[in-house]
Order: structure tokens, then sequence, then C-alpha cells
């Protein structure tokens, strides 16, 4: 309970400092209505966040006889309230009340009685904001204390249970790591020969067959080639280095982020009010422990929809129901496309008014910002003397994706088995690991001491290798006028890994293209510190800018929307 209130009532503050700051009179009225007190209207805000406790006391005390009091109707607003934000918006208050009385079987008539009656006891408020439409909010300072008679009321106990399926007890984390060490062991960047190393995708998922299906292995290649963590280029994959580092230093929360909720949101292009609707999926489990009817969220998502539409688009009700039907139930597939949710059907065919929706997790705990490290508390691994390294599956993902990248594997499975071996300390150079900081991992992380023999014999190795067998792949710089010629000539040969910037492993594509440069006076500058610092910072920045757009703002994301109030408050009262 306490960390539902956390999730739900998270804008309570800014009700009570925008009231006692900006509505002095409304604190008066409200005061009145509860303790017929005439007191003076005040203007400090000390005085009026003062009143506004003692009326929260009154409502904590009289909760029970408060909610009692209440028709149907009202309770069905109230619950529509609690379960999107606080609020329910309107371009003109007749489409709420039809809107309403459409989806939950009610008049329009008892609707606009029952919202007018919440008004006047100030259970709800109306809300004017400058450019965008007007909404009706209930206050979380009431919504706490009602939370668990609303709960009570609209659980169905009688219904058959359905728990949200658990995506994440298909390993994709073992998965992840193990397509890592295999991709880093057959992609072309430490060839000491300039041989490229062809990846076979049939060899690939026939390796991992005896772990995942093959179309569980093809989806998260995709979703992380998606946003360039790997890049598949004709028949080769490799892993982008640049974002790898960047990535294993991401929280457990951020990385699930990635696997499960990125690609979905990418497609929708983040779209505000489908990000919004998601978040009132993921709190209606926490709360009533089953599906949500389809059209129930699509009433929310209209919800939604409406927040953030500006008032001079004139809406027509019924041409936009239809409108956003289609693409609500677009949203719906798209939903069980991506395992983030599954629709409960009556029938064959999915239908709005029948089914129902539960979201999967880790979706669920990923939107309502539970903490997911615990999942993964190991933070060792068992180094064998005969070079194996031994990994459970709660090893921590930024552990598992580091041995992944210095080991080839063995065995994915429950149990994750990798081998050192000179190539694969190679492999793991050419990505951009250190030496030094290879064995300080490894002793850092061992559950015991390294064995004496796979200590010293990875030293040796290490100290063997010069950079000079990583020179065999050139990086060069094309004039910004002519490197779209030469992107899309080459497009499945080169790699361009910032704008006008292309990674080249081939020697005659390479003379190709200073031939063209040459005969077309062409600018052409070659990148030598391809694993230098400072040039790895500003790949770094670009490939994150460009390829995990939102990244960086994805706590943010998480938490604003639906918890902050958005645009230009006018005036709070309790009239329409």
């Amino acid at each position: 309970m306490k960390e539902l209130n956390k999730i739900l009532f998270s804008n309570e503050e800014n009700f009570i400092d925008w009231i006692s700051k900006s509505e002095p009179q409304l604190v008066k009225d409200i005061h009145y209505y509860f303790f017929k007190k005439d007191l003076d209207q005040s203007y400090d805000s000390e005085e009026n966040k003062k009143r506004l406790s003692e009326i929260e006391k009154y409502y904590q005390e009289n909760i029970s006889s408060i909610y009692f009091s209440l028709t149907k109707s009202e309770k069905v607003i109230l619950y529509l309230m609690q379960n999107s934000f606080g609020w329910l918006v309107y371009d003109r208050v007749e489409n709420l009340t039809k809107l309403i009385a459409k989806f939950f079987n009610f008049s329009p008539e008892e609707v606009s009685i029952a919202i007018n009656s919440l008004l006047n006891r100030y259970i709800i408020f109306n809300y004017k904001r400058l450019n965008l439409y007007d909404f009706l909010y209930c206050p979380p300072v009431f919504l706490k204390y009602i939370f668990e008679y609303l709960r009570n009321d609209f659980s169905n106990n009688n219904s058959i249970e359905i728990k949200p399926e658990n995506i994440l007890k298909g390993n994709y984390i073992q998965l992840i790591a193990g397509l890592i060490s295999y991709i880093v062991n057959y992609s072309p960047r430490s060839s000491e020969n300039n041989e490229i190393h062809k990846i076979d995708l049939e060899k690939l998922l026939e390796f991992f067959s005896d772990f995942a299906e093959k179309d569980q292995i093809e989806s998260i290649i995709k979703k992380l080639t998606r946003f360039g963590f790997f890049q598949k280029y004709s028949n080769r994959v490799i892993i982008n280095k640049f974002l790898f580092d960047t990535i294993v230093k991401l929280s457990v929360n951020e990385q699930l982020f990635i696997i499960f909720l990125y690609e979905f949101l990418d497609q929708l292009e983040f779209h505000k009010p489908t990000f919004m609707a998601i978040k009132i999926l993921s709190h209606y489990y926490l709360i009533y422990k089953k599906p949500l009817p389809l059209k129930e969220l699509f009433f929310y998502y209209i919800n939604a929809e409406l927040y953030f539409t500006p008032k001079n688009e004139n809406k027509n009700l019924l041409s936009m129901l239809k409108h956003e039907e289609i693409k609500f139930m677009s949203f719906v597939r798209q939903l069980e496309h991506h395992k983030i949710a599954k629709v409960i059907k009556a029938g064959d065919t999915v239908s709005l008014t029948n089914d129902s929706i539960i979201m999967n997790e880790p979706a669920i705990s990923l939107l309502n910002d539970f903490d997911l490290s615990s999942n993964y508390p190991q933070t060792t691994f068992v180094v064998d003397s005969n070079f194996e390294i031994f990994a459970e599956p709660e090893i921590r993902p930024d552990i598992l994706f580091k041995v992944a990248l210095i080991s080839e594997p063995k065995t994915i499975q429950l149990m994750s088995i990798f081998r050192i071996t000179k190539e694969s300390l190679k492999k793991s150079l050419a990505y951009g690991m250190k030496k030094e900081e290879i064995i300080e991992f490894l002793r850092v992380h061992s559950k015991h001491k390294i064995p004496e023999n796979v200590e010293k014999s990875i030293i040796e190795t290490l100290n063997e290798i010069t950079f000079e067998e990583f020179k065999n792949y050139k990086i060069v710089q094309i004039s910004a006028h002519f490197s779209s010629f030469i992107r899309e000539k080459y497009k499945n040969s080169i790699i361009e890994i910032e704008p006008h910037t292309f990674l080249i492993f081939d020697e005659n594509i390479l003379k190709n293209i200073e031939e063209y440069c040459n005969e077309n006076k062409v600018s052409i500058k070659y990148i030598t510190d391809f694993l230098g610092e400072k040039y790895h910072q500003l790949v770094t920045k670009f490939q994150l800018e460009h390829n995990i757009k939102h990244l960086h703002t994805i706590k943010d994301f998480l938490n604003f929307y639906g918890s902050q109030h958005l645009g230009n408050i006018l005036k709070v009262d309790n009239k329409i």
C-alpha cells in the first residue's frame, strides 16, 4: 500500500502548493464548507496550508461516511480519475458526459449531475488551462483516503485469476550475453589476415537453439540492431563498441527498458499520450490484480490524447472516436507484438467491447520504477583452471556482458559457460577493452582466486599483443558533399560510425573509394586513433544521441508524464 501511494499520488504537493499560493478564496470556501467557520481570506500561503491540512484531516476522519454517501455514477467518475492520474480532460463538458455515459452505461444526465455534485462538495475541481484543454481534477489529498474503498468496490473477486506473463523468465540477459560473445568471436574486427569473417545467421541461431526459439533470438537481434548496439551489414554482424561501453554502465532498469520497451516507444516516436496510456495499464494491475477491459483502456487513451490537445483544435466527438479507435487498435496490436501486454479474448478476434488486456512483466515493474536490480544480486563468477568461466543466471548484467566480451561462448543455459582463449582476448581489445582492465576485472569478480595457470597465461598473452594487429581496417572521413554517394554505393560493405565517417574492412573497397576521391578531388581524411580516448568519447556521444533517442531522459520520462500537470494553469475552482 505504501509503494502504491508513492506511485499513484506523487503530485500531492503540487496541488497543495498551488492552491495555498494562488487560490486563497478557494481555500476559504472549502474550509467554510466543511467547518462552517467564516474565516477571513488569507494571502499567507503557510496559513492556507494549515487550513488545507485541517481539511485533509477531516477527509481522513470522515472518509467512510463521505464514500458511502456517493452515488454509483459519482463513484465511477472517481474511479476513472484515480486510474488516470486524477484528471478527466474535456473540450466541452457535454462531450465528457457523453463519453462517460457511452463507455460506462449511464445516461448523460446522470453523469452531469454526478460531476456537478462532486464539484459542489469540493471533492473534485475544475482546472482551467491557457492553451490546452481544461480538466476536472481530484486531488491526491482526497484520492489517497478513498483509494481502498474504490479498489474494493471495483475489484471483481469472482473473476478467474489471470496473472501477467513474466517475459524475464525467458532469460533474455543470458541470451544477449551469449550473442555478444558469439558475435565478438566471429566478427571481423581483429582478423590478423584482413579476412572478413562472415557471420552465418543460421549457424548463430542453431548454436542457441537449445536455449531459445529462433524467432526469439532474431527478435532480440532486431531490437538491439534498431538502436545500433548490434550492426548488421549484409551477412556481417558486429557490435558497436562505443555504445556497448556506455550501455553496460546503465542501471539494470535502464538496460531492461532498452530490451523490453524502447523499440515499442521509439516506433511510436515516444508519443506522450501513448506513454501515459501504458502507465495507466501498468498501474491498473497493481491496484486491481486483474486485466483491464479494452474499452476502458480506450477511454483513458482518449483522455490522455485530449490532455495534450491545443484548444484551437476543434474536435467532433463522433469522428474523433472513430479516428482514435483505429489508432487505438493498432496500439493494442503493437503491445501484443512486442510482448508488452496480452489481450484476453472472448472470441477469435479482438473485440473492443468484449475483451480485456493485461500487461506483462517486466513492463509493469519498469513503468512503475520498481528497482529490478534485486533480480541480479550476484557479482561473482567461477574461473576454472581449464580457462572456463561459469556464470549463474542471477549475475549482474553489466558483469555478464563484460564476461561475454573477453571470452567465447561454450554453453548458454541457466548456467552460462564461457572460455577464455588467446583469440577472445585479442577480440576484446579490438572492441575497446584495455589490457590492464581485463585482468583487473577477472580478479575483482572471480568468486575464488584466479587459478595461477590461467592468470599467468592471460598476462603473457596480453603482453604479446600489439595494436599493430588491429590496423587491418581503416576509418576515413569524406567531405560532407560527397559522403551520401559513398554511403549509398557501399551501404552493405562499409559502416558509417558518425556523419561522413566510415569504417572499412575490405582493401579493395578502400582502394575504390580512394580512387573516386582522387578523381573528383574530394577531401579524404584517415582516422588513426580509433581506439583512442578522445575519438571514443566523440563517437559515443554521437551514437547515444543518434541511435538511442531519449535514453538520457528515460527516468525523467517515466516519472514526469502523469505525475505533474502540463500547461499554464489559469485558475482552479469548483465551477465549470
